[in-house]
């Protein structure tokens, strides 16, 4: 989805009385607070302050924060781990022509490597290269490849077949779970439209399997997660805390779907949002949430957004107020700290980085 907004006017005092499907009423006040009221609720309390703690300029591609404020990326042909709250960045050695994806709390990175797959970037200073599942020809990269504090690493790899009558071969993805100790795991079939996202620090990995959020345990169970009345089948996890609360999606008979948390298998809660719909991408220990939500019925544009742990939602326009025509374009990682990482767009189309502190 691209992520995108024009910046709120500063003062504007309207509260908006927006209608979320089954009957829930969501108000969305100048603050960019919005929180499920019953009938007899008072008035929203004020939403949480934002710190900006460090920025890095630069239109940098960074999918990651750990609890240090560190933030990995590539940039000038070199893999860099800035710390937002030193400034300070580093190199990381050993493999130069790998890109990183995850950063772990302890400072251990994973990535990709042309050619030769996934690639472990310790703390001691070595390179671990883990290669490539068997059979597969590459890793994808991005935010495909995400590691848990107990060395498990989940990713995605594909190969091509070839499809006759097609001349042109097909391209087949599945998804792994990576230990040091056992290697690479299968997690999913290529072509059902499961998928394997992310993970926790004691590895337990989410993602989707054919139509519905899932959870692959260590023991290699998999648990199934439950949409709530009145959606479809079709749910997908996309972050999973130490708490086992899963964050995600679910799509309602129209197609529009809907941010969604879930604090067991059978006990789904949909998130605020606008009454358009949303994703939820990310979730600490602490119960804060991440993700983006459509202001709008027509159109592409959504809103990065935080819910606090009572389930209100807050609009990152809204906190962080950036320059005059500036945009807040994503909300991309959140750590146990409370703090985001977000990709901010000045009114000359100019990029950077911003770490924010929330409280």
């Amino acid at each position: 989805m691209t992520r995108s907004f024009s910046r709120a006017v500063a003062g504007t005092a309207v509260a908006l009385a927006l209608l979320v499907p089954g009957g829930t009423a969501v108000a969305a006040d100048a603050d960019g607070t919005a929180a499920v009221r019953g009938a007899d609720d008072g008035p929203a309390t004020p939403g949480p302050r934002a710190r900006v703690i460090g920025t890095l300029e630069g239109n940098h591609s960074a999918h990651s924060l750990n609890k240090r404020g560190e933030v990995v990326f590539r940039s000038d042909g070199a893999s860099t781990v800035w710390n937002a709250v030193t400034g300070r960045s580093r190199t990381l050695e050993g493999a130069p022509d790998a890109v990183p994806s995850d950063i772990a709390d302890d400072g251990r990175v994973v990535g990709s490597q042309p050619g030769e797959g996934l690639v472990v970037w310790n703390t001691d200073g070595t390179v671990t290269r883990a290669g490539l599942p068997p059979g597969e020809q590459a890793v994808t990269g991005g935010s495909t490849i995400r590691t848990g504090e107990d060395g498990t690493v989940v990713l995605a790899a594909y190969h091509y077949v070839s499809v006759p009558p097609s001349p042109r071969p097909r391209l087949v993805v599945a998804h792994y779970r990576w230990q040091p100790a056992k290697g690479f795991q299968q997690l999913t079939r290529p072509g059902d439209g499961s998928n394997a996202v992310a993970l926790n620090d004691e590895g337990l990995v989410v993602g989707r399997t054919e139509k519905t959020a899932a959870a692959w345990r260590p023991d290699g169970t998999v648990t199934k997660y439950a949409p709530t009345a009145g959606h479809t089948g079709w749910t997908w996890a996309n972050a999973v805390n130490n708490r086992e609360v899963l964050v995600g999606g679910q799509e309602r008979p129209d197609g529009a779907v809907t941010p969604t948390r879930w604090d067991g298998p059978e006990s789904p809660r949909q998130l605020p949002h606008p009454g358009f719909g949303g994703d939820a991408t990310g979730v600490n220990d602490r119960g804060w949430v991440i993700g983006a939500v459509r202001p709008a019925a027509e159109g592409y544009r959504t809103d990065p957004v935080v819910w606090d742990p009572r389930g209100r939602m807050h609009r990152l326009d809204a906190l962080l107020r950036p320059d005059p025509g500036g945009e807040v374009e994503s909300v991309d990682a959140i750590n146990n700290r409370n703090q985001v990482l977000v990709h901010i767009k000045r009114a000359d189309s100019s990029r950077y980085l911003a770490v924010v502190q929330l409280g």
